[in-house]
């Protein structure tokens, strides 16, 4: 009788597992024919930073997004009243109807590409499984002390992307670069190029490869003469936005959060 019981109870715990386990299939099934269905949409076509937003949060309930660079990503030079971009965009997403956005931060002080790569910081990404990624390319850190190669920075920017698209195929990817510093147009220790022309060389190769791109660097230098602001103005230092500065980082990202990132180069 004893036996009889335990098999008893033995099909119902394997019911149980099958039911679960059936179910959890049919979900990822389900959460599969709407990638699918959203890819053939017209909406997907001409899809944006906030299309996709929405569309992440509908499906799953909150869409996570990972913003990836240097200092300028990690925030230096913000505080709790003016925060850093990347936590102006999780904000502005989260006052919106249909969206819910957890934004996490990769920014790290000092880093340049060959660090992402070095200390693993790519695999750190990864990890989080990221549905939208805001990658920052470290040019202000590969144009320092000493300055890194520019052909090497574009096998590095090759290198991580080629790494995304290989881990995580349906993550949206945009790529941007950072704001102007006091030393645009100055010829750093054993440096054969000037901020600038590391922006400028670095902005044609993305470019050319049809990634989704966001200039910040040339952007932000209209936005500033257009509202009559010196380089002094937006700096916290040398290198690193103030509050006003990261301000219109975030100024230049909202404008193009509803633009087809196809159009974003």
């Amino acid at each position: 009788m004893k036996q009889h019981k335990i098999k008893i109870g033995l099909g119902v715990l394997l019911i149980g597992v099958f039911i679960i386990s059936f179910t959890a299939t049919q979900k990822n099934k389900t959460l599969a024919k709407l990638t699918e269905n959203y890819r053939l949409s017209d909406t997907y076509m001409q899809e944006s930073l906030l299309d996709r937003s929405k569309f992440v949060t509908e499906r799953d309930g909150e869409v996570t997004i990972v913003v990836l660079g240097s200092s300028v990503t990690f925030g230096k030079g913000a505080n709790e009243a003016q925060p850093v971009w990347g936590k102006l965009l999780e904000n502005n997403l989260n006052e919106r109807d249909s969206v819910e956005a957890r934004v996490i931060n990769h920014g790290y002080n000092g880093y340049s590409t060959a660090d992402l790569i070095s200390r693993e910081k790519i695999e750190a990404v990864v990890k989080d499984k990221p549905d939208i990624i805001l990658f920052e390319l470290c040019l202000i850190n590969n144009n320092r002390y000493p300055q890194n190669n520019v052909d090497q920075t574009k096998l590095d920017i090759q290198w991580i992307m080629d790494r995304f698209k290989e881990e995580l195929p349906d993550t949206l990817v945009i790529l941007q670069t950072a704001n102007p510093t006091l030393f645009n147009d100055v010829f750093l220790e054993e440096g054969k190029v000037t901020y600038e022309q590391y922006n400028n060389e670095i902005a044609e190769f993305v470019t050319a490869q049809q990634w989704p791109f966001i200039d910040t660097y040339h952007l932000m230098q209209a936005k500033m003469e257009d509202k009559n602001l010196t380089i002094e103005e937006v700096l916290a230092d040398d290198v690193h936005p103030n509050g006003v500065g990261y301000g219109l980082w975030f100024e230049l990202l909202n404008e193009r959060i509803t633009v087809p990132v196809k159009m974003l180069h």
